[in-house]
């Protein structure tokens, strides 16, 4: 399935500029509700952008618990007219009881409600302090998207030594992150020594996400949620925020710094940011 919809929509405006009005075209980013089917039945509607559907459909079961590898999925299929993706799994005891299992979901930005059962302690990769400042420079200005209509998030996975692997953006940070885990489950990329990039604030939804998905680096300029940082703190999700173009600062306290960052660690740190 390769179906990519109109990402970008010009509408019709009124721009008030030295004591007139002007009537324009500005370009939005396009929004549509697409629901997400699992064997024929309707499991969630997600407001996105209509584009990498595949990854997007794919990689939010993943990151909900529900398929565990790419070998569950047996087709996706896309109707345009229903704007439903249907994906078709393998009919297994695991998918049944992680089916029946499931929280219920609204996606967006609302407030999750833990799902804690075979949730496990992760281990972070090693990152130079360095690579995380030089690898936030380029992935925020990576977004070409964002530079014409400043109406999407953006997701970045990274290599520890910087390399990009994979960016998208979307309309919904949540939605951004589904679709890296989609990408590196369709690619055969482990997640569990790569780095993942936000243009979001990092909620406890984004953080259940990197536990279920087994990505244990988050980094945005934003800031992250009093629950998004216990949950970190609990499993050992490194949760770093508040990106500047020289510091950042460090959420979960309970790794060992020079274990994550090495000796040069603690210098790039600025609690007071």
């Amino acid at each position: 399935m390769n179906v990519q919809l109109d990402s970008v929509q010009y509408v019709d405006a009124y721009q008030y500029q030295e004591g007139k009005f002007e009537k324009i075209k500005v370009p939005l980013s396009t929004e549509y509700g697409i629901t997400i089917a699992i064997n024929e039945k309707p499991f969630v509607t997600i407001a996105c952008s209509g584009s990498d559907l595949k990854e997007l459909s794919s990689g939010f079961l993943v990151a909900e618990g529900i398929i565990t590898h790419k070998n569950e999925i047996e087709k996706i299929d896309f109707d345009k007219k229903k704007l439903m993706v249907n994906i078709t799994t393998k009919e297994t005891d695991a998918i049944v009881q992680r089916l029946f299992t499931i929280r219920s979901i609204v996606s967006g930005c609302g407030n999750a409600s833990e799902k804690n059962t075979g949730f496990k302690i992760l281990t972070p990769p090693h990152v130079l302090p360095e690579i995380i400042l030089k690898t936030g420079k380029q992935f925020y200005q990576t977004s070409d998207l964002h530079k014409l209509t400043h109406g999407v998030h953006s997701a970045g996975l990274y290599a520890t030594t910087g390399e990009c692997i994979a960016f998208y953006d979307e309309i919904g940070r949540h939605s951004a992150i589904d679709k890296l885990v989609g990408y590196a489950l369709y690619n055969d990329i482990p997640l569990n020594d790569k780095i993942v990039y936000s243009t979001g604030r990092i909620s406890s939804e984004i953080v259940q996400k990197a536990i279920v998905s087994g990505f244990s680096i988050i980094v945005t300029k934003g800031s992250p949620t009093s629950l998004a940082v216990e949950m970190a703190n609990k499993y050992n999700v490194v949760l770093i925020a508040k990106l500047r173009i020289n510091r950042f600062c460090v959420f979960t306290t309970s790794i060992d710094l020079d274990k994550v960052f090495g000796n040069n660690g603690h210098p790039e740190l600025d609690s007071g940011s």
